[in-house]
């Protein structure tokens, strides 16, 4: 359950970076908006992942 939850934290990460792109790059040419685009669409993947391990490592560890 908890992997929803990270990937629903990734897609706000990935959309609140294309929208700040889209805003700072509003009057800029189409491959300035198609980085902003690609950029917000690996980063869900790379938040998703990090948070993914991170809790897979935290269950793994044995309590002190």
């Amino acid at each position: 359950m908890s992997g929803f939850r990270y990937a629903n934290i990734g897609l706000a990460v990935g959309i609140s970076i294309m929208a700040v792109g889209v805003l700072l790059f509003k009057d800029s040419s189409e491959a300035a908006m198609q980085a902003v685009g690609m950029v917000g669409f690996f980063s869900c993947f790379v938040v998703f992942h990090f948070l993914d391990e991170r809790a897979k490592r935290r269950k793994r560890k044995e309590p002190q």
